[in-house]
């Protein structure tokens, strides 16, 4: 897990070099200014509210129910014209959801960090907001994940002694859509959907397959406009 968190580490801190060592927009041009956005670089803060629980399949008579959390983070906007942009997020949650199985509910608790990179398509008004759509890939890596069941606590994350693994990885990837609003003062009002691909068991992962999604929304603000 730590080699892959420092890799995304890395990613992100590539796109900040990346976008740094971006060349000046030539003002003589009318067509660099007319492509151009103002700032081709700018950041900024996100606050959300999160719903998450788990796809799952094998687990007969499972139910994973949504509960609230929170996400906290930031985000770099790396602009290419006035309609195109990359954007990396830093993101850290606290999740939880109700696992029903055979009539007994338990509650499971996590708290990660999660770096998504968006493609991402604006349309401007003359006014100066704009809508904005993204898409693209996002690895997520666990921290702490506790299930709870009549008073015992479990860590998901401590291997087994016979087996040698752990109840669940702690790390997934997936793909996530973002949809919002940006006003002309830099404040964003958003949403967001993610679904994992990675099945998430570790033990038991050849017989039931469990895919964490997560829904949220949120508001963010812009620097640097």
């Amino acid at each position: 897990m730590r080699k892959k968190l420092l890799l995304a580490l890395l990613l992100m801190g590539n796109i900040s070099i990346a976008a740094l060592a971006r060349p000046p927009k030539v003002n003589d041009s009318q067509t660099s200014a007319i492509n151009e956005p103002n700032n081709p670089i700018s950041g900024g803060a996100i606050v959300e509210t999160n719903l998450s629980n788990f796809l799952h399949s094998g687990a007969g008579g499972g139910d994973s129910r949504m509960k609230a959390g929170f996400t906290v983070g930031g985000f770099m906007n790396f602009g290419i014209n006035k309609s195109f942009s990359v954007q990396g997020e830093m993101l850290f949650h606290y999740k939880n959801s109700d696992f029903k199985w055979d009539n007994q509910t338990g509650l499971f608790r996590y708290w990660g960090m999660e770096v998504p990179i968006y493609a991402m398509y604006h349309y401007n008004f003359s006014r100066g907001g704009h809508l904005f759509v993204g898409i693209g890939p996002y690895t997520e890596f666990g921290f702490d994940a506790v299930f709870k069941q009549n008073g015992r606590k479990s860590n998901l994350y401590e291997k087994n002694e016979s087996s040698g693994l752990a109840p669940l990885r702690d790390s997934n990837t997936g793909f996530g859509i973002k949809i919002g609003y940006e006003f002309p003062s830099g404040l964003q009002l958003h949403a967001t959907y993610k679904a994992s691909v990675t099945n998430q068991l570790d033990e038991n992962s050849s017989d039931i397959k469990m895919h964490p999604q997560t829904v949220s929304v949120g508001v963010a603000y812009r620097f640097g406009k």
